[in-house]
C-alpha cells in the first residue's frame, strides 16, 4: 500500500521526466551554435572525436570557490587544449535549484568565471573562452526537484575547434 501511495505522491514528477527521456537515445548530443550572452559562441558544430568529452569541475553550496583539488586536472586540460590546437574552452557553470532563480543564475555565472581565471593563469587567453551560465538545473521543473544534487553545482568544460 505504501508503493501505491508514493507512486501516486511523485507520479506528475515521474510522467515529466518520462516525457523528458523519451527521445531518440540514439542521436547525438546537442553541441551546436551555443550563443552565449558573453557574444561568444562554442564553435563546435562539428566537433572531431578528440573533443568529444566534456569536463566538469564541482562546487559546494553557494559557492564560487574552485577547490585545489581541481587545479591540476584543469593545468592537464590547458595543456591538452594546447596540444591539440584547440580553439576556444567553453564553460556551461550551473547553480542548484535551491535559493532565488536571480542569485542561482549569477551564482552559475561567477564559477565559470571562476574556472576561466584558473585556465588564463595557465596561459590560456581569455578571449578563446565563452562563458555561459546554465542557470539552475531543471529550473523549469523547480517545484517537483528540489534538493541540492552536487550535478547541479558544477562548470561543465567543453574544448571546439
Amino acid at each position: 500500500m505504501n508503493h501505491l501511495r508514493y507512486m501516486l505522491r511523485y507520479a506528475p514528477a515521474l510522467a515529466v521526466l518520462l516525457l523528458v527521456f523519451a527521445t531518440d537515445l540514439n542521436s547525438p548530443p546537442a553541441r551546436a551554435g551555443e550563443i552565449y550572452s558573453t557574444g561568444k559562441s562554442c564553435n563546435n558544430r562539428y566537433p572531431s572525436k578528440k573533443f568529444e568529452k566534456d569536463y566538469y569541475i564541482y562546487f559546494e553550496t553557494s559557492s564560487s570557490h574552485v577547490d585545489g583539488k581541481y587545479l591540476d586536472e584543469i593545468a592537464r586540460i590547458t595543456k591538452f587544449a594546447k596540444g591539440q590546437n584547440a580553439q576556444q574552452i567553453c564553460l556551461f557553470g550551473k547553480a542548484s535549484k535551491s535559493g532565488n532563480a536571480a542569485a542561482n543564475e549569477a551564482l552559475s555565472r561567477k564559477r565559470s568565471a571562476s574556472v576561466a581565471a584558473i585556465f588564463q593563469s595557465y596561459g590560456w587567453p581569455a578571449s578563446r573562452i565563452a562563458i555561459e551560465s546554465e542557470g539552475e538545473a531543471w529550473g523549469w521543473m523547480r517545484d517537483a526537484l528540489t534538493w541540492d544534487a552536487k550535478e547541479d553545482r558544477r562548470v561543465r568544460i567543453r574544448l571546439s575547434m
